[in-house]
């Protein structure tokens, strides 16, 4: 035995000598994963149901010393390896965690990259990658939809293009995503379509160094749709780059985005194919027009929308970190941004849907029966902007943007005919603001004023918010905002080979919104939020087609209300969980509180058209399976929203109007889906509107143009790290 511990002496002795070093932390639990990557580890939260951050863990790592790590403690080695650390953030790279993969947004938020499996995931895998809960899918993906809510304080300020119908899924500046992650970092997204096509969103993101970011992303999408005239197309080209000096005093942010959003229109089926459509199996005992093919549509024609996009963002603090005692953190910026976007509407065969006397010659013919409007939006965007934070008084922001638009159309009968009117805008416009943000006692205060220097398609903003968070997990919010807005140029100036849209009016008064919001909630016992708004001089486009001629022809008018709505709306949502069990209910009741008393006699008073009533509920299961190597999510979702005056889309315009001779709603809609996650991997199985021949064919997006029939859609979304 002595000699065994001699031994054993001696080796511990050399060991020593040797410069060895364990360094053994605290063990890692049971229930967390761990991403190998090379030779680094990554927290992963797959076994975390929520989506809350992730608490670092100290990860065990056994460290040797050779010979060449003693070398490097050289005096003249140290110095390299000092100014090295000088040049370049120091990262630590022992333990990665799934939250050091971060991903900025140009509103100063921040997020990380969650590859958990939750409820809420479910809700947004879908084309937009947002949630549905108040807007409805038109039959096709990508084809638009029509809105069952509004949020009149998350409008633009200035003005667009218009085609507001047709911009879902074109991708702001707000939605453009910047990177920042230790290792490449791979987002693959698919989900299948209705019939010949499918959806991808394809997204590779890498720190060539610790200061410097690229993100290339590509979204595409094909549809062939289930009825005539309604395939669509999209792409979205993303470039974003992210760079931060090594002392994070300057910071630049750029991204280019090409992207072209085009479908076909055909304005809903005909009188006939509506009766085909809701009554055939009823009453002919005939399923022959469950092939929507069958049914015949009002139009064929296109629409696209097109656009290009440069943006740059600079920094710069003024004050290094190590000489700001009192952490003033003055920054100056400078923000660029020039867009380019055209509406296109063509037609090759007219028919009097859309408008019964096409733009003639002087001898009063047809000039041409191929269609093709153009609309052309150049945008230009510079601000600049400072930063003050003064401790105890609060962080002050100032800034002056400059606005430069170049609104034109485009006709291939421009030749021929003469409109006698104007045929583009040119406007400058400039622009102070101001922002201030304080944590007192608790509760953050923040307010923002903004003002144009000109009148003429000026805005203004007022906006002030409260915010509380309790140690008992309570959250409390509210806030008061005024805000005008000018019109989006549809309203100013329209130019159509189609005599009926045809305008020019730059005499529109400012729409006004006031609105005043609250917000209460708790993680457990649910979130109850409720906003009044106030809009005067509420601009939009109204159905004036007679109403004997309803269901074939389509007949608008940009129209601005003389009468004051107020629009009142409040949600209430809870997820409560028993066990392995989920119950997540969303209820909204909302309510237009005036009319307009100035509508034509065939039309109702109503002007702004909501659902009273809108509800969802999930209802799943849970529950890890294989020695928790499989995360699996099953149940269904109800859906329901009451009968309302819904708008109709209107193709040439690319916006929907307002119309008051067609309800649709009153139908339930029941979602099948199981979702199961491995590793960083998570799969969609859903069935959707499984009910549909259940309760009736009557089910529509808008009038005239039916909801979806039921459909089994399978999707992934893999996230990997290199």
């Amino acid at each position: 035995m002595r000699l065994i511990y001699c031994i054993t002496f001696l080796i511990c002795s050399l060991l020593k000598a040797q410069d060895i070093d364990l360094q053994i932390g605290d063990s890692i639990p049971k229930n967390d994963s761990v991403i190998k990557v090379d030779s680094l580890l990554i927290y992963d939260s797959s076994n975390i149901l929520s989506d809350t951050i992730v608490k670092p863990i100290k990860v065990p790592s056994i460290k040797v010393k050779s010979k060449e790590d003693i070398a490097k403690k050289d005096s003249l080695l140290k110095v390299n390896e000092k100014r090295k650390m000088i040049r370049y953030r120091k990262i630590e790279m022992d333990t990665l965690l799934i939250r050091n993969y971060k991903i900025y947004y140009d509103d100063g938020t921040t997020k990380f990259v969650d590859t958990t499996l939750s409820i809420d995931k479910d809700y947004k895998f879908n084309y937009l990658r947002k949630d549905y809960f108040e807007l409805l899918p038109m039959p096709n993906v990508g084809q638009g939809f029509n809105r069952m809510g509004y949020d009149f304080t998350k409008e633009k300020l200035s003005p667009q293009l218009g085609a507001v119908g047709r911009n879902y899924g074109y991708m702001e500046r707000e939605d453009i995503q910047y990177y920042e992650v230790p290792t490449p970092l791979t987002e693959l997204f698919f989900k299948t379509t209705f019939d010949q096509g499918q959806l991808i969103d394809a997204l590779i993101s890498v720190n060539t160094s610790p200061n410097f970011n690229i993100t290339v992303a590509h979204k595409g999408l094909r549809s062939l749709g289930n009825y005539v005239n309604s395939k669509t197309n999209a792409t979205n080209l993303r470039l974003s780059t992210q760079y931060n000096n090594h002392n994070q005093r300057y910071q630049l942010r750029t991204h280019i985005v090409a992207q072209k959003l085009s479908s076909q229109e055909n304005g809903g089926i005909d009188s006939l194919s509506v009766y085909f459509f809701e009554k055939a199996i009823e009453e002919l005992e005939y399923d022959g027009f469950l092939d929507r093919s069958r049914l015949v549509t009002n139009l064929d024609a296109q629409n696209r929308i097109q656009g290009k996009r440069y943006h740059t963002s600079q920094t710069y603090k003024l004050i290094p970190s190590s000489k700001d005692s009192l952490k003033y953190n003055l920054r100056i910026g400078h923000d660029y941004t020039y867009e380019t976007k055209n509406h296109l509407f063509s037609q090759n065969k007219t028919n009097d849907f859309l408008g019964e006397d096409l733009i003639t010659s002087s001898d009063g013919e047809i000039v041409s029966n191929n269609i093709k409007d153009i609309h052309k939006l150049r945008s230009i965007e510079q601000k600049i902007y400072a930063n003050y934070n003064l401790g105890v008084i609060g962080s002050f922001d100032f800034g002056l943007q400059f606005n430069k638009w170049s609104y034109l159309k485009e006709n291939n009968q421009s030749e021929e005919i003469n409109f006698d009117n104007i045929q583009s805008l040119n406007i400058n416009q400039q622009s102070l603001s101001a922002g201030w943000k304080k944590s007192i006692f608790g509760y953050l205060l923040e307010l923002n004023l903004q003002k144009t220097l000109k009148d003429d398609f000026g805005n203004s903003l007022f906006n002030f918010q409260i915010n509380k968070r309790y140690n008992n997990s309570v959250f409390f919010n509210a806030g008061f905002s005024y805000r005008t807005e000018s019109p989006n140029f549809n309203f100013n100036l329209f130019r159509s080979s189609y005599t009926d849209y045809n305008w020019y009016n730059t005499d529109w008064l400012l729409q006004k919104t006031t609105a005043i919001n609250t917000e209460i909630g708790h993680p457990k016992w649910g979130i109850l939020s409720s906003k009044l708004q106030t809009i005067d001089d509420y601009l939009f486009f109204q159905d004036i087609t007679p109403a004997d001629q309803l269901k074939k022809i389509l007949r608008i008018s940009p129209t601005q209300s003389k009468n004051k709505i107020n629009y009142f709306k409040t949600r209430f949502f809870q997820h409560f969980k028993f066990w392995k069990f989920g119950l997540i209910n969303t209820v909204q009741f909302q309510e237009i509180l005036s009319k307009n008393s100035d509508s034509p006699d065939h039309l109702t008073s109503s002007i702004l058209n909501v659902p009273k009533w809108i509800t969802r509920s999930s209802l799943l299961l849970e529950t890890f399976v294989f020695k928790k190597a499989l995360f699996i999510q099953v149940g269904g979702t109800f859906q329901y929203f009451s009968k309302y005056y819904a708008d109709q889309y209107h193709p040439v315009i690319g916006e929907f109007v307002s119309q008051n001779h067609t309800q649709i709603g009153n139908f339930p809609r029941l979602d099948l889906f199981l979702n199961a996650k491995i590793q960083r991997t998570r799969i969609f199985l859903k069935y959707e509107h499984v009910n549909s021949n259940k309760t009736g064919y009557d089910y529509y997006s808008s009038p005239f143009v039916p909801y979806r029939d039921r459909a089994i859609r399978f999707g992934v979304v893999w996230n990997m790290f290199q």
